[in-house]
């Protein structure tokens, strides 16, 4: 079963959540945070398990996946709410950087 839904943490800031539920266990899943900044929303941040593995793109840096490793031991349930605390918790912390990258790229 696929689910998806928000996490409206401001007007302007957001988590977007897919997980996918097999037998009771998440099987794949995707956390993104997107912030509307200059009109347009922005991915921010996203830790996801597509391609096969567990990885996450921090937008302020590139767009290319960095993997994570360590978690393989460890229930996707388990980890997927893991990653969705650790987003709640720093969001402000990323768009900020994310915000200071754009203004570094306009120099």
């Amino acid at each position: 079963m696929e689910k998806e839904y928000t996490i409206f943490l401001t007007p302007d800031d957001r988590i977007d959540i897919r997980i996918i539920v097999e037998k009771g266990e998440v099987v794949e899943f995707v956390v993104n945070h997107r912030s509307f900044i200059n009109n347009v929303w922005k991915e921010i941040y996203r830790v996801d398990t597509a391609h096969g593995y567990l990885h996450e793109q921090r937008f302020w840096i590139s767009q290319k996946p960095i993997p994570l490793k360590g978690f393989e031991v460890i229930s996707r349930n388990h980890v997927f709410n893991i990653f969705l605390d650790h987003l709640k918790k720093n969001w402000m912390r990323y768009k900020d950087l994310y915000e200071k990258g754009e203004k570094n790229e306009k120099k």
